[in-house]
């Protein structure tokens, strides 16, 4: 039967694929041809089933081991305390305070308003930019004009509103002085 032989040729021809897929050892056998008995066929591998190679089998059929997990993500650093600095000013009277990247911008007779900015500095000063918002920060003693404080900066701040000045830094008061 020629449909026959063709069908064994087709099966020898897929079996070296199939072990290879299966990461088998393959041992040559000899096939007899059926039309001439007494001639090989072809050489083929096959897989070797001896005691040895059970255990491999037994790895093949089961299922592959489950993906690792995957690594935890360690929590976000606990960032610093955020920048703090505060101005003020008189007449008008005006306070902004800055914490972190937000400046907030308070006077009595208006709403507040807050504007994000980005801090710059140089040996000369110290600049808190924002879109429609300036405030530079030089060192040198101020008064408010209001008390006998005597502030660490001068501070001006400049808006879509104009400029207005004062100080800022840490304040020193004449009782705090000594004698």
């Amino acid at each position: 039967m020629p449909g026959r032989a063709c069908g064994k040729s087709a099966l020898a021809a897929l079996l070296p694929l199939l072990l290879a897929a299966c990461n088998a050892e393959p041992a040559k056998v000899e096939t007899v041809r059926e039309d001439n008995p007494g001639q090989p066929a072809a050489s083929v591998p096959i897989i070797n089933q001896s005691i040895g190679n059970s255990q491999n089998a037994a790895e093949a059929d089961s299922p592959p081991p489950p993906p690792a997990p995957a690594p935890r993500r360690q929590p976000a650093p606990v960032p610093a305390p955020a920048e703090r600095y505060r101005a003020i000013g008189t007449e008008p009277f005006w306070a902004v305070t800055v914490k972190g990247s937000t400046a907030l911008l308070e006077r009595p007779d208006k709403p507040p308003r807050s504007f994000a900015v980005s801090r710059n500095g140089d040996e000369r000063a110290i600049r808190y930019l924002g879109e429609g918002f300036a405030m530079t920060i030089t060192p040198g003693p101020c008064s408010d004009g209001m008390s006998d404080a005597i502030w660490s900066d001068q501070v001006s701040v400049a808006f879509g509103e104009g400029t207005l000045n004062g100080c800022g830094g840490d304040r020193q008061d004449p009782e705090d002085e000594p004698l």
